[in-house]
């Protein structure tokens, strides 16, 4: 996936919530997820729809937005293209138009651009950034695995809070810096 692909796929989220329908040559020649059920993406931690892709199990792209009516039918768009979507086999579908907030751009560059990959789900904190160590867990797996760390957990930081990457830099900016801080 490229920083382009991020872009197209947030100005079709775009249009979308600006009120466009993508007609079905838009979308009609994509590749059948069948059997689809919400799932995780492994290397990002966000939304994205697992089922069975040219009957082989797969994990698609993070989803930025989708509409699907009775039993899954419809279309989702990725980070990296349109998928149909047939038949869902997950109960907890919700049928209807989905589309990510238009901050989540942000995010997906800006994790693009520091190379990060999403803690295990073992790390995800509960408590606050000051007394749960997991925090500092999922800053040590960032700081050994991002080309930059502070963005990377900034980025980590706004989606276990669901909050903008401006809000997420200027909560975790103490916390950050206290972790590059030493005194002799």
């Amino acid at each position: 996936m490229t920083r382009a692909d991020i872009e197209a796929a947030f100005e079709d989220r775009d249009r979308l919530a600006g009120g466009w329908e993508p007609s079905g040559h838009v979308w009609g020649d994509a590749p059948m997820l069948n059997r689809w059920a919400y799932g995780v993406h492994p290397a990002s931690g966000t939304m994205a729809l697992v089922g069975f892709l040219n009957g082989q199990a797969r994990t698609c792209s993070p989803v930025v937005a989708m509409l699907t009516g009775p039993g899954g039918i419809g279309w989702a768009r990725t980070l990296s293209g349109w998928l149909r979507l047939v038949l869902t086999s997950d109960e907890l579908h919700r049928q209807g138009r989905h589309l990510l907030p238009a901050h989540a751009r942000d995010l997906e560059l800006a994790a693009f651009d520091a190379g990060y990959r999403a803690p295990r789900r073992s790390l995800r904190p509960e408590g606050p950034i000051n007394t749960d160590p997991r925090w500092h867990e999922a800053a040590d797996f960032i700081d050994r695995t991002a080309r930059d760390a502070e963005i990377g957990f900034a980025v980590f930081y706004a989606r276990q809070k669901r909050v903008t990457l401006a809000e997420a830099r200027r909560a975790m900016e103490t916390f950050w810096l206290s972790r590059t801080l030493t005194f002799e």
